[in-house]
C-alpha cells in the first residue's frame, strides 16, 4: 500500500517522462527538443546564462552532445531532484529562447548566436599604394599609345601613297563636329564622299560633270540630289549601331 502511494505522489510531482532529445544544426543556431510522454505543466527557470532548470518532467539519465566547428561546444541534460538540469558550454554569445509544441507534448529551446560568423579563411594583407609601380605603369600605356598611333599613321600612308599626290579636294561641307561631305578629284573622276565617323562612298561622276564653284553652289548640288537627307539617315543609322555596340 505504501509503495502505491509513492508511486501515486511520483506520478503527480513527475507529470512528464522524457522520452528522447533530438539536436538541430543550422548555420548559426542549435535546436534542441524534449520529446516527452505526457503534456507537459511544469515550468522552466533559468539559474543562470548557461543553466536552465525545466521542472516537472523526469529523467532517468545523464545526455551530454559534443559539437564540432560550431559556436556551441556541448550540451548536457542531467536529472535533478524536482526536473532537468540543461547546461549549455559555449565561449561566445547567444540567446536563448524556449516554446511549446503545439500539441503540448515536446520543448524547443532554440540557442541562438549573436555574433557573425566570417568566414573561415583569413583577411587578405593590405597592399600598400605604391607610386613607383604607378608611374612606370603609366609610362608604359603612353609609350603604347604612342607606338600604336605611329603604327596607324604608317599604314595610312602605305596604302594610299599615290592617292595623296593625285587627289584634290574641290568642295567640303561640314554636316557636324565629327562629319563632312567631301567633293574630291581623282584620275579625271570626281568623287562625293562622307568622312568622319565612318566613311561612305555616296556617289561617282565622269569627265563630263561640272564641280560647283563655291559652297553655295555646293549646298545645292547636295540639295537637288537629296544627297543631304541620305547622309543625315546614314549617321544616324551609324550612331545607333554604334551605340548598340558599346552597350553589347
Amino acid at each position: 500500500m505504501k509503495k502505491l502511494v509513492f508511486l501515486f505522489l511520483v506520478c503527480l510531482i513527475y507529470a512528464a517522462n522524457l522520452i528522447d532529445v533530438n539536436f538541430f544544426e543550422s548555420k548559426n543556431k542549435l535546436d534542441i527538443l524534449f520529446s516527452l510522454d505526457n503534456k507537459f505543466n511544469g515550468k522552466i527557470i533559468k539559474i543562470n546564462n548557461n543553466k536552465y532548470l525545466i521542472r516537472n518532467i523526469k529523467c532517468d539519465k545523464e545526455i551530454e552532445k559534443n559539437f564540432n566547428n560550431f559556436f556551441i561546444h556541448s550540451v548536457i541534460i542531467a536529472p535533478e531532484k524536482d526536473g532537468v538540469l540543461l547546461e549549455i558550454i559555449s565561449n561566445r554569445k547567444y540567446s536563448v529562447s524556449i516554446a511549446l509544441t503545439p500539441d503540448g507534448y515536446g520543448i524547443r529551446v532554440r540557442v541562438k548566436s549573436d555574433e557573425i560568423i566570417k568566414n573561415s579563411l583569413p583577411p587578405m594583407p593590405k597592399e600598400k599604394f605604391s607610386y613607383t609601380r604607378y608611374f612606370i605603369v603609366v609610362a608604359i600605356l603612353i609609350i603604347l599609345a604612342i607606338i600604336l598611333l605611329f603604327i596607324k599613321r604608317r599604314g595610312l600612308n602605305a596604302k594610299l601613297p599615290a592617292l595623296k599626290k593625285d587627289m584634290k579636294v574641290l568642295s567640303q561641307k561640314f554636316i557636324d563636329a565629327k562629319n563632312k561631305v567631301v567633293l574630291f578629284e581623282y584620275q579625271n573622276k570626281k568623287y562625293l564622299m562622307l568622312i568622319g565617323n565612318t566613311n561612305l562612298l555616296l556617289d561617282v561622276f565622269d569627265e563630263n560633270f561640272k564641280p560647283p564653284k563655291n559652297e553655295i553652289e555646293f549646298d545645292e548640288m547636295l540639295k537637288l540630289n537629296s544627297k543631304i537627307d541620305e547622309i543625315e539617315k546614314y549617321i544616324q543609322k551609324a550612331d545607333n549601331i554604334k551605340e548598340l555596340d558599346e552597350r553589347i
